[in-house]
């Protein structure tokens, strides 16, 4: 039961972000944007966990990726796609040595990046906790959301993706007859 509450307890937006996610993902798995050279989403995954659970989360959250159909690990922000910032703690280190390393506070933050912005766009933050028994369960829900930020983002991703269609080698160089604004 205190599992249960655990995943209850996660808010709300995440929930919903991954049913939509999870839906988008059966119809389309690459979601047609930011996609890298093997057709794959650029994740950059950036983590600073120093708790046992934290840094198993972390783990497997990368692993996901890495095993995804639409994702890609990015080592970088070079290029353009979605970055998922991950800082944990050990809930009850100094206040109950006992459950040390059972349970970690998660905060998340999403952004996009592109060569063509200053830097680092913010799109959400959350924090949650994550006990050691559903790093997975907590792992595919951050998944599922992150779905929902590269849906959400699809039009600007479409337009980093024409831009460098554009300026790849093999491009026509022969001006537009579209007109400019």
């Amino acid at each position: 039961m205190a599992s249960l509450h655990l995943v209850l307890r996660v808010p709300g937006f995440i929930v919903a972000a991954g049913i939509l996610a999870l839906v988008i993902t059966a119809l389309s798995p690459t979601y047609g944007v930011a996609e890298g050279p093997s057709g794959k989403i650029n994740i950059n995954v950036a983590c600073r966990c120093a708790d046992p659970v934290g840094q198993n989360f972390c783990a497997v959250f990368k692993e996901k990726i890495d095993k995804s159909v639409g994702y890609q690990l990015a080592d970088n922000t070079n290029g353009y796609g979605m970055g998922v910032h991950f800082a944990c703690v050990d809930m009850w280190k100094g206040i109950d040595n006992k459950l040390d390393g059972r349970m970690s506070a998660v905060s998340v933050t999403f952004t996009i990046y592109s060569d063509k912005l200053p830097g680092e766009v913010f799109e959400d933050s959350s924090v949650f906790r994550v006990g050691k028994d559903k790093v997975s369960e907590m792992s595919d829900q951050i998944v599922t959301a992150l779905g929902q930020f590269v849906s959400a983002n699809s039009s600007f991703f479409e337009n980093m993706r024409a831009g460098a269609q554009a300026s790849a080698p093999g491009a026509s160089s022969e001006p537009s007859s579209a007109p400019s604004p």
